[in-house]
């Protein structure tokens, strides 16, 4: 591809050298002729490379390293709601010198899942009490058609206070609740399978429910797949959800359409060469 003025240049910020994505979003450019270049900058002060997403005039940058780093939030100079509410900025878009915060983390999960099922009328178990997850439960707050039901169970309930907040959450509890429970979807928001060894999911609790929607992408077959496919069941994975969660960066900062399926093609390869 050859870039010229028009070029939109999306930078990953970090603190230190980690080229992961551009592994990705680049050969994503290259195949649909997207005009757009995704380059690493790197450096543990936030000052020098937020004053060259300015200065530089850089359509927008993925923050790495610095998504709860209090300098660097010092730095922003307004936030979409999607960040407020997780207090963490996943990524920033250059609105004409301004640069406006984001988070993508729930909103890549809730379209990981609607790639898959509709969450209108549908009853949700949902395992985790993290930044996605408070993410996620915001996102489909925001959605006209709501579920019938939704379940958050986590390690530490206490984690869980808060979620109570939305209409549409019926319940909560500890993880000993999840083997009491069926529904539609089983979303796993947490690190088990991969990071943690996964001693929670088995065939028994998957059979329970329609769809499963997982989000540990170090590998795409985690135990839990691996039991969805078992028991015939439709399924997102953890790359499902980084792609969608790449697409909303992309499509926020460049204000084009994205394609998923070209897009986690891509980050199927990327992922592969770069994930131990």
């Amino acid at each position: 591809m050859i870039h010229d003025g028009n070029t939109k240049i999306i930078a990953r910020l970090h603190k230190q050298f980690s080229p992961r994505g551009l592994n990705i979003y680049n050969p994503y450019f290259e195949e649909t002729g997207l005009n757009a270049a995704f380059l690493l900058f790197y450096n543990p002060d936030p000052k020098p490379l937020v004053a060259g997403i300015k200065n530089l005039n850089i359509s927008g940058a993925v923050t790495v390293g610095f998504e709860t780093d209090a300098q660097f939030a010092k730095l922003v100079d307004e936030y979409d709601e999607s960040s407020t509410v997780v207090k963490r900025v996943g990524f920033i878009k250059n609105i004409t010198g301004k640069l406006r915060g984001y988070y993508q983390g729930g909103l890549g999960q809730l379209l990981s899942i609607e790639s898959q099922t509709s969450i209108k009328n549908k009853d949700l178990v949902i395992v985790g009490a993290g930044n996605v997850v408070r993410s996620l439960l915001w996102e489909i707050s925001l959605r006209k058609k709501m579920p019938k039901s939704v379940v958050v169970i986590n390690r530490t309930p206490e984690k869980l206070k808060d979620f109570n907040n939305y209409e549409f959450v019926k319940q909560t509890g500890g993880l000993d609740l999840l083997s009491k429970l069926s529904g539609d979807v089983l979303v796993n928001a947490t690190h088990l399978g991969v990071r943690e060894p996964d001693t929670l999911f088995t065939g028994e609790i998957v059979d329970k429910f329609k769809i499963i929607s997982d989000v540990t992408f170090e590998k795409e077959d985690s135990n839990l797949i691996l039991l969805a496919k078992k028991f015939g069941k439709k399924y997102s994975t953890g790359r499902d959800m980084f792609t969608y969660q790449g697409l909303v960066v992309l499509e926020t900062i460049l204000d084009t359409k994205i394609d998923p399926k070209i897009l986690k093609k891509h980050v199927i390869s990327g992922l592969s060469e770069v994930v131990k």
